[in-house]
């Protein structure tokens, strides 16, 4: 079963400790905790996207891509990370998809 990532100690130990993959639109923000739980969290800024509705379309579709373009699944247990969407505009998702597979390789080199 996925679980978000909610715990507000995890996510501050990512920003302030974990390692950091950049990759055109989105930015990865990781740390290795070395338990049983792989959890990931999703932020859009307000900043980019005034409308909730613009930033929850986005949200949604990284979520899913997260999950089919096995940066889920081939991600070790213990490692939790972090997605920020960097862009200014609506992407669809094949790009999300591209983007995301890239960063699935660079995290598995990180591991």
């Amino acid at each position: 079963m996925i679980k978000s990532l909610k715990s507000d100690k995890k996510i501050e130990k990512i920003f302030d400790d974990g390692f950091t993959i950049k990759q055109e639109w989105l930015t990865l923000k990781g740390y290795d905790f070395k338990d049983s739980e792989k959890l990931f969290g999703v932020s859009v800024p307000k900043k980019n996207f005034k409308h909730a509705v613009k930033r929850n379309l986005l949200k949604r579709r990284i979520r899913e891509q997260v999950i089919s373009s096995n940066l889920y699944s081939s991600t070790p247990c213990g490692i939790c990370f972090f997605i920020i969407f960097n862009s200014t505009e609506v992407l669809s998702s094949k790009v999300i998809k591209a983007t995301l597979k890239v960063m699935a390789q660079k995290i598995q080199l990180k591991s």
